[in-house]
Protein backbone atom coordinates (compact mmCIF):
# COMPACT_ATOMS: atom_id res chain seq x y z
CA UNK A 1 0.00 0.00 0.00
CA UNK A 2 2.80 2.35 0.89
CA UNK A 3 4.45 1.69 -2.47
CA UNK A 4 1.28 2.58 -4.33
CA UNK A 5 1.13 5.87 -2.42
CA UNK A 6 4.78 6.60 -3.24
CA UNK A 7 4.18 5.88 -6.92
CA UNK A 8 1.16 8.20 -6.96
CA UNK A 9 3.06 10.91 -5.10
CA UNK A 10 6.01 10.61 -7.48
CA UNK A 11 3.69 10.94 -10.48
CA UNK A 12 1.96 13.92 -8.89
CA UNK A 13 5.25 15.65 -8.09
CA UNK A 14 6.57 15.05 -11.61
CA UNK A 15 3.58 16.62 -13.33
CA UNK A 16 4.43 19.42 -15.66
CA UNK A 17 2.54 22.69 -15.42
CA UNK A 18 -0.36 22.87 -17.87
CA UNK A 19 0.56 24.00 -21.32
CA UNK A 20 -0.17 27.64 -21.94
CA UNK A 21 -3.15 28.27 -24.14
CA UNK A 22 -2.96 30.90 -26.84
CA UNK A 23 -6.01 32.84 -25.69
CA UNK A 24 -5.19 35.79 -27.91
CA UNK A 25 -5.65 33.71 -31.07
CA UNK A 26 -8.76 32.00 -29.69
CA UNK A 27 -10.28 35.38 -28.80
CA UNK A 28 -9.47 36.75 -32.27
CA UNK A 29 -11.25 33.79 -33.88
CA UNK A 30 -14.24 34.16 -31.54
CA UNK A 31 -14.50 37.88 -32.33
CA UNK A 32 -14.24 37.28 -36.10
CA UNK A 33 -16.94 34.58 -36.01
CA UNK A 34 -19.22 36.72 -33.86
CA UNK A 35 -18.66 39.72 -36.17
CA UNK A 36 -19.85 37.60 -39.10
CA UNK A 37 -22.98 36.73 -37.11
CA UNK A 38 -23.69 40.43 -36.51
CA UNK A 39 -23.19 41.22 -40.19
CA UNK A 40 -25.67 38.44 -41.00
CA UNK A 41 -28.29 40.13 -38.81
CA UNK A 42 -27.98 37.85 -35.78
CA UNK A 43 -27.55 38.79 -32.13
CA UNK A 44 -24.39 37.50 -30.42
CA UNK A 45 -25.49 36.46 -26.95
CA UNK A 46 -24.03 34.06 -24.40
CA UNK A 47 -24.26 33.30 -20.71
CA UNK A 48 -21.64 32.06 -18.32
CA UNK A 49 -22.63 29.91 -15.39
CA UNK A 50 -24.20 31.84 -12.54
CA UNK A 51 -23.96 35.13 -14.46
CA UNK A 52 -26.31 37.26 -16.49
CA UNK A 53 -26.55 37.11 -20.27
CA UNK A 54 -23.98 39.15 -22.20
CA UNK A 55 -23.53 40.01 -25.83
CA UNK A 56 -24.19 42.44 -28.62
CA UNK A 57 -27.59 42.66 -30.26
CA UNK A 58 -28.04 43.49 -33.91
CA UNK A 59 -29.74 46.74 -32.81
CA UNK A 60 -26.65 47.71 -30.79
CA UNK A 61 -24.51 46.97 -33.85
CA UNK A 62 -26.83 49.08 -36.02
CA UNK A 63 -26.52 51.93 -33.52
CA UNK A 64 -22.71 51.71 -33.63
CA UNK A 65 -22.79 51.80 -37.44
CA UNK A 66 -25.15 54.79 -37.27
CA UNK A 67 -22.79 56.63 -34.92
CA UNK A 68 -19.84 55.84 -37.20
CA UNK A 69 -21.69 57.18 -40.25
CA UNK A 70 -22.97 60.28 -38.46
CA UNK A 71 -19.42 61.12 -37.37
CA UNK A 72 -18.24 60.84 -40.96
CA UNK A 73 -21.17 62.84 -42.37
CA UNK A 74 -20.03 65.83 -40.30
CA UNK A 75 -16.64 65.86 -42.03
CA UNK A 76 -16.07 68.45 -44.77
CA UNK A 77 -16.57 67.13 -48.28
CA UNK A 78 -18.96 64.38 -47.28
CA UNK A 79 -22.03 64.28 -49.53
CA UNK A 80 -24.96 65.82 -47.67
CA UNK A 81 -27.49 63.93 -49.75
CA UNK A 82 -26.21 60.44 -48.99
CA UNK A 83 -28.88 59.65 -46.35
CA UNK A 84 -31.65 60.96 -48.58
CA UNK A 85 -30.37 58.91 -51.51
CA UNK A 86 -30.20 55.84 -49.28
CA UNK A 87 -33.79 56.25 -48.08
CA UNK A 88 -35.17 56.94 -51.55
CA UNK A 89 -33.30 54.02 -53.07
CA UNK A 90 -34.63 51.72 -50.34
CA UNK A 91 -38.14 53.05 -50.98
CA UNK A 92 -37.78 52.30 -54.71
CA UNK A 93 -36.24 48.93 -53.84
CA UNK A 94 -33.21 49.95 -55.90
CA UNK A 95 -30.71 47.66 -54.19
CA UNK A 96 -27.76 48.81 -56.28
CA UNK A 97 -28.31 52.52 -55.51
CA UNK A 98 -29.03 51.78 -51.82
CA UNK A 99 -25.81 49.79 -51.56
CA UNK A 100 -23.87 52.55 -53.31
CA UNK A 101 -25.27 55.25 -51.00
CA UNK A 102 -24.70 53.12 -47.89
CA UNK A 103 -21.10 52.46 -48.84
CA UNK A 104 -20.60 56.15 -49.63
CA UNK A 105 -21.91 56.96 -46.13
CA UNK A 106 -19.26 54.65 -44.64
CA UNK A 107 -16.62 56.63 -46.55
CA UNK A 108 -14.28 53.67 -46.82
CA UNK A 109 -12.21 51.92 -49.48
CA UNK A 110 -13.45 48.57 -48.13
CA UNK A 111 -16.92 49.04 -46.61
CA UNK A 112 -17.28 45.36 -45.68
CA UNK A 113 -14.08 45.52 -43.65
CA UNK A 114 -15.20 48.77 -42.04
CA UNK A 115 -18.42 47.08 -40.88
CA UNK A 116 -16.40 44.13 -39.55
CA UNK A 117 -14.14 46.54 -37.66
CA UNK A 118 -17.14 48.22 -36.04
CA UNK A 119 -18.47 44.79 -35.00
CA UNK A 120 -15.06 43.70 -33.69
CA UNK A 121 -14.80 46.85 -31.59
CA UNK A 122 -18.09 45.98 -29.89
CA UNK A 123 -17.16 42.32 -29.41
CA UNK A 124 -13.52 42.44 -28.22
CA UNK A 125 -14.35 43.26 -24.58
CA UNK A 126 -16.62 40.19 -24.50
CA UNK A 127 -14.25 37.68 -26.11
CA UNK A 128 -12.74 36.18 -22.95
CA UNK A 129 -16.14 35.62 -21.34
CA UNK A 130 -17.51 34.35 -24.65
CA UNK A 131 -14.81 31.70 -24.84
CA UNK A 132 -15.39 30.67 -21.21
CA UNK A 133 -19.14 30.40 -21.83
CA UNK A 134 -18.44 28.30 -24.92
CA UNK A 135 -16.19 25.96 -22.90
CA UNK A 136 -18.81 25.72 -20.16
CA UNK A 137 -21.45 24.80 -22.75
CA UNK A 138 -19.14 22.13 -24.19
CA UNK A 139 -18.77 20.55 -20.75
CA UNK A 140 -22.53 19.93 -20.59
Amino acid sequence: MNTAMQICQTRYDARLPPESVDTEEAERIWVDNAACDLLDGQDVMFQRRMRSTQGVTHDQFAQAVDEYVMNHLCEPGMGATVIGRLILAAHRRDVSEARSAAFEALDSQDPDETLRDIARTLLRPLAADGLIAQAEDNEL
